[in-house]
């Protein structure tokens, strides 16, 4: 007999109402925070996100494999959530449609943010969701609060500049100036450059670029 079980998943968060919903509705934003299972990265969405419509969201596992959401919004509540459909192509979430209700509450002097997803063919499955939600919605919290959250997908846009992988162009610049024969002042100059500001840039960033470097040079 198959498992129908329906997973509830609800967190507390001080930011108001207003603040968390932005997070949703402003899909520069939304990027940041929703789409990519633990360890994962979004790639970029297709689709539309007008009600009915299907959607397309793109990913990378935690490993680098590729796969695919797919849903579509059923409903959207006006500054309190949305209806939707999903569906995996790849990944641990399994191949089966569910529908995940997605709403917010004002509660005291912040929001209460409340999931409810089913019905599930396995524990597994379930499991999986569980994990892919408590890693999403930690990101919606953050960037609802109003903190610049690392986004993969913006790296990876960014990247589609470089004639080569972005990979191949970040680590071979030095070594081909001083083939191309460059004054060593100028090499100098631009690795006190690199090393300056590169050893800023925050850990969770570095992850991202480095992921992004990874998913180039596979390409």
């Amino acid at each position: 007999m198959s498992d129908t079980r329906e997973l509830k998943m609800e967190w507390w968060v001080a930011q108001s109402q207003e603040q968390v919903f932005a997070a949703i509705d402003d899909p520069f934003r939304m990027r940041r925070w929703y789409g990519a299972p633990p360890g994962g990265h979004r790639l970029g969405e297709e689709g539309s996100d007008e009600d009915g419509e299907p959607f397309r969201v793109n990913l990378i596992d935690a490993k680098g494999a590729p796969l695919v959401q797919t849903g579509r919004i059923l409903e959207t509540y006006p500054r309190m959530g949305f209806l939707m459909e999903l569906s995996w192509d790849g990944g641990d979430l399994g191949y089966e449609t569910t529908r995940v209700s997605f709403t917010l509450h004002p509660d005291g002097e912040g929001t209460r943010i409340k999931i409810r997803q089913g019905p599930f063919s396995s524990h597994a499955v379930e499991d999986a969701y569980r994990a892919y939600w408590e890693a999403n919605v930690g990101r919606l919290i953050r960037v609802a609060s109003g903190e610049a959250v690392p986004c993969f997908e913006e790296f990876w846009e960014e990247s589609n500049g470089f004639v080569e992988p972005l990979g191949l162009a970040a680590y071979t610049v030095l070594a081909g100036m001083r083939e191309a024969g460059a004054a060593p002042e100028l090499i100098a100059q631009l690795e006190e450059t690199l090393y300056t500001h590169l050893s800023r840039v925050p850990e969770e960033t570095a992850k991202e670029l480095g992921a992004v470097l990874r998913a180039r040079l596979n390409q």
